[in-house]
């Protein structure tokens, strides 16, 4: 078996492969970028014979479905915006994909659904931390239940503000006034403003309990559908560390994240750009201090044997005198490792476009997550 990582050296992608090359039996491995030399970097670091690299451009569906026919697994691990040609790339080369989700892209994805299923692909979305250990950590207190009411997802991030671009434009786009984020309700996706919702959620040490909000994440999309038993609410919300939260509040308020432009030195540039490069350039360290987490609290309530039950799930990792660093990258980079091997070992049968909740069986996944320090554990 073959698995081609788009992206495979970026912040994301170079913990799916590190850990695709430490712990998967595929017999080829290939970083693919548009930054060749850094993907071969990364093919050297590792030093393992299955891997190489090769240069891909993700924003060229054709070029990119003729790359991906020589495979058998693809794992997307580049910017989101890149993951409706992915998607389709992949569809077209007949060949099981898995991405690590993206904040706009998960309704057109699903829209491809009969087109995957005509193909016999299986296109699993949102691998990675949340959306992905999330919609497992649903399915399996939805799994004790005879009816589901609500389930509530929180994650808190705890790195610096931009470990990469990529990252960065997470942050700015989950809390930007000009980004749509939604609750999902009865039936109809309720829009709601940046930094409403708050709601006191406790996470794992170091974070304790901390308030957040509502973010726009893709498992909005997928919980009601593929978990039935009578979903009323699925919502999603987040946090950073408090410095960075207040960072975000101060952007928003001076509009300095959403579509407005500015006329300096004759020149019309867009706020959020300039924003963007400004840290990249000089703060992208910023609240990086102090100990790295990224935590996943999920919380589920419906009714067992008639009476009203409330089951909740918690993340623990390794501190950052272990995983230094990488703690985000960690925990994005390998569920979606362990997901691209049972998809190649063909524990999914399910063919079509659908989520980990549709996908995998709970369990199994947390015992794979386990072996490498990411516990999943029920509170109470």
């Amino acid at each position: 078996m073959r698995i081609i990582v788009l992206g495979g050296c970026g912040a994301m992608g170079s913990e799916v492969t590190r850990d695709l090359a430490l712990t998967s039996d595929f017999e080829e491995i290939v970083i693919a970028d548009l930054d060749l030399e850094r993907a071969q970097a990364l093919a050297k670091e590792l030093g393992d014979g299955r891997v190489r690299a090769i240069r891909v451009d993700a924003n060229d569906e054709h070029s990119l479905t003729e790359t991906l026919r020589a495979f058998d697994v693809v794992a997307n691990c580049t910017i989101y915006h890149f993951g409706l040609i992915a998607t389709q790339a992949a569809i077209n080369a007949g060949i099981n994909y898995l991405d690590l989700g993206g904040l706009f892209n998960t309704p057109r994805q699903l829209e491809l659904d009969d087109k995957a299923r005509h193909a016999g692909v299986t296109v699993c979305l949102g691998c990675g931390a949340t959306p992905g250990v999330t919609n497992l950590m649903a399915k399996a207190a939805a799994d004790q239940l005879d009816q589901v009411d609500e389930v509530h997802i929180a994650f808190a991030s705890y790195r610096a503000i931009a470990p990469s671009p990529g990252l960065l434009d997470t942050v700015l786009d989950e809390f930007s006034p000009g980004s749509r984020r939604f609750f999902w309700q009865q039936g109809e996706f309720i829009e709601v403003p940046a930094f409403s919702g708050a709601r006191q959620v406790r996470f794992a040490e170091p974070v304790g309990e901390i308030e957040t909000y509502y973010v726009p994440h893709s498992e909005t999309h997928t919980i009601h559908r593929f978990i039935g038993k009578g979903v009323r609410v699925v919502d999603v919300r987040g946090t950073w560390r408090p410095e960075i939260m207040q960072a975000l509040r101060v952007f928003a308020a001076l509009g300095l994240t959403g579509a407005k432009e500015t006329r300096f030195q004759g020149q019309s540039i867009p706020s959020k750009q300039f924003i963007r490069a400004h840290i990249l350039e000089h703060s992208a360290g910023f609240g990086g201090e102090g100990e790295c987490a990224f935590l996943l609290n999920v919380q589920v309530i419906g009714r067992r044997d008639g009476d009203t039950t409330s089951i909740e799930y918690r993340t623990r990792h390794p501190p950052r005198s272990q995983w230094e660093l990488a703690g985000t990258a960690k925990m994005t980079g390998i569920p979606a490792s362990i997901a691209a091997q049972k998809l190649a070992r063909r524990e999914v049968t399910r063919k079509g476009v659908a989520s980990p909740e549709a996908c995998f069986e709970p369990y199994s996944f947390f015992e794979e997550l386990a072996k490498r320090g990411i516990i999943v554990e029920r509170c109470g």
